[in-house]
């Protein structure tokens, strides 16, 4: 007898064979309980998750002699030639080679013609998408309003293709991804009836590769079989599949925690001379780095991640080397990597950028490259914190422990009455330092002077345009003088206006009170250190002094001369 693929050899014969679409299976045993069947249905879903499986399941329980369970029997002769391929009611048409307009005609003169050798003929339309446009015209009435005891069920991977008339005219079944323990359970029963020695591990990473289809699923196992020679070990079909030993993964990582780019470059290199592909390692990479993440968040019970308790037991340990930024940051740069090789020539060397930006977090200027070193340091700072108040804490106690074993009731009033004076003389020497700490020093100000005129464009753009015409010239202790040139006195008196907002913005980048005096140069001389308002008195009595001389030139058309003032004073 010819060999016969797996997943053909084991193909469902029954409802109760079918996996992990549990909600399909009981509407459609319901159906026939209650005589309920649709004259149109459309099974939607991934690749191997069982579409084309249930339809004929489905075909079999509805010409099935045996009608009392409502479930295929599996031995009358309708179910064996509808297994076989052979009945005359059933008719499988792959609509990717049978999409034209003439193809869908000859299946409306076909279906007039009553079902020969069972209750119900049944059209599974594979694919259907793929049908033209023209061929979806020429389905619809017949879809609509099908003879008598003629089933249309049609099954596609992109049922977004399918025209909404042909939808609104099925009823529709969403096949879902199967789950890994549905998976695993059905490759251990072949494995069992075929006699074959795996390792749980093993089927536990077909499962995974599967990517959720039971067909894919089933077919990895019939290729192990033979590469293993019908021993699976989990050893032997990473080597099959190419995929990336664990403990290499591992070590990555712990390169990663440890900032060790070079034995991290050095891994990638080991692993491309051994021919694994760059695309293999990102994307099991990318695989591992999730389940360290999810077990990090969520612990290792819960239903994220299906593993042996063993495999969660190892991946909990490794997850706590990291934290969740950095293994966030880590997904971050491999998916872009994951995109970046699509397009490259260069793979190679986009992995290895790669592979230094995540060992070497300076040398990443991305936005999360930078969040990455601000987590960093405000973590050592916190850890620096908490270790000088432990000290501080120790000592202080120390101190008071030895302070009450030396005191006693004699000299205690003593002690107190020197701990006063002492303490007096200390708050006179604070009282000093906290004054001289508080003065503003020019540089310091002067320095800080963008800052504080950035401030005060934030809080008031108007009070900006003011300010910065002036500078700053002097401080005397913590009152600080800002100069305008004789041509801005319009901008100092605006800035005067609002020496409560600048005042403010001052104090605060500064840390210290201060005291504002706006002044005009020429009014005002900063190197002499006199009193503001005495100098603006004196210029505005000199400036009317001036005003009188010049009427009175004007009056006698006269004209000023120098005079002696030693002749005057005699």
């Amino acid at each position: 007898m010819a060999f016969l693929s797996l997943y053909r050899k084991y193909r469902p014969e029954t409802f109760n064979d079918l996996v992990g679409q549990d909600y399909v299976i009981q509407t459609l045993r319901n159906a026939l309980k209650n005589e309920r069947i649709a004259h149109a249905y459309l099974f939607a879903g991934p690749r191997g998750t069982g579409k084309t499986s249930t339809a004929k399941v489905f075909a079999k329980a509805l010409n099935c002699k045996d009608d009392s369970s409502f479930e295929p029997c599996g031995v009358c002769d309708n179910c064996n030639k509808i297994s076989s391929g052979q009945s005359m009611d059933v008719i499988e048409i792959d609509a990717a080679s049978n999409r034209g307009i003439d193809e869908i005609r000859e299946l409306r003169e076909k279906v007039k013609f009553y079902p020969s050798e069972g209750t119900y003929k049944v059209y599974i339309i594979d694919e259907v998408h793929m049908l033209t446009k023209g061929a979806f015209n020429a389905l619809l009435k017949t879809l609509e309003e099908p003879p008598e005891n003629v089933i249309f069920i049609l099954a596609t991977t992109e049922p977004h293709k399918v025209i909404s008339t042909i939808l609104s005219r099925c009823q529709r079944f969403d096949f879902s991804l199967l789950s890994v323990s549905n998976i695993v359970k059905r490759l251990e029963d072949i494995c069992e009836k075929e006699k074959v020695d795996y390792e749980d591990d093993a089927l536990n990473l077909i499962a995974h590769s599967s990517n959720g289809g039971m067909r894919d699923a089933i077919s990895i196992l019939d290729q192990a079989i033979s590469f293993t020679n019908g021993d699976i070990t989990a050893h032997k079909l990473r080597d099959m599949l190419g995929k990336i030993e664990k403990g290499v993964l591992r070590d990555y990582v712990k390169y990663v925690a440890e900032n060790n780019t070079s034995d991290a470059l050095e891994l990638i290199n080991n692993l491309i001379e051994k021919g694994k592909g760059v695309s293999r390692f990102v994307n099991d990479l990318i695989e591992h780095i999730r389940q360290l993440l999810l077990i990090r968040e969520c612990g290792i019970n819960n239903d994220l991640i299906e593993y042996p308790p063993s495999r969660l037991q190892l991946l909990k340990g490794e997850s706590e080397i990291l934290d969740s930024s950095k293994l966030l940051r880590m997904l971050d740069i491999l998916t872009n990597i994951e995109k970046d090789i699509k397009f490259s020539n260069q793979p190679r060397l986009t992995l290895e950028m790669g592979v230094v930006k995540m060992t070497s977090p300076e040398a990443d200027d991305s936005l999360q490259g930078l969040k990455t070193r601000v987590a960093q340091l405000e973590y050592e700072l916190r850890q620096n914190k908490s270790v000088r108040k432990d000290k501080s804490v120790e000592k202080n106690t120390k101190s008071i422990k030895d302070e009450v074993n030396k005191k006693d009731e004699v000299n205690k009033k003593r002690e107190t009455k020197k701990k006063r004076k002492k303490s007096k003389a200390e708050d006179d020497q604070k009282i000093e330092k906290t004054n001289e700490d508080n003065s503003i020093e020019l540089k310091e100000l002067k320095n800080a002077w963008p800052v504080i005129l950035k401030q005060v464009k934030n809080n008031d753009i108007k009070t900006n345009a003011y300010l910065k015409e002036g500078k700053v010239a002097k401080v005397e202790k913590n009152t600080i003088f800002i100069e305008f040139p004789e041509n801005k006195k319009f901008h100092r008196n605006g800035a005067a206006k609002n020496r409560k907002l600048i005042k403010k913005v001052i104090s605060r980048v500064l840390s210290k009170n201060c005291e504002l005096e706006f002044v005009v140069k020429g009014e005002y001389n900063i190197n002499s250190g006199g009193d503001q308002t005495s100098n603006n008195k004196k210029s505005k009595k000199k400036s009317k002094e001036d005003d009188l001389v010049n009427i009175v030139l004007e009056m006698f058309d006269g004209k000023v001369i120098e005079t002696d003032e030693t002749i005057i004073d005699n």
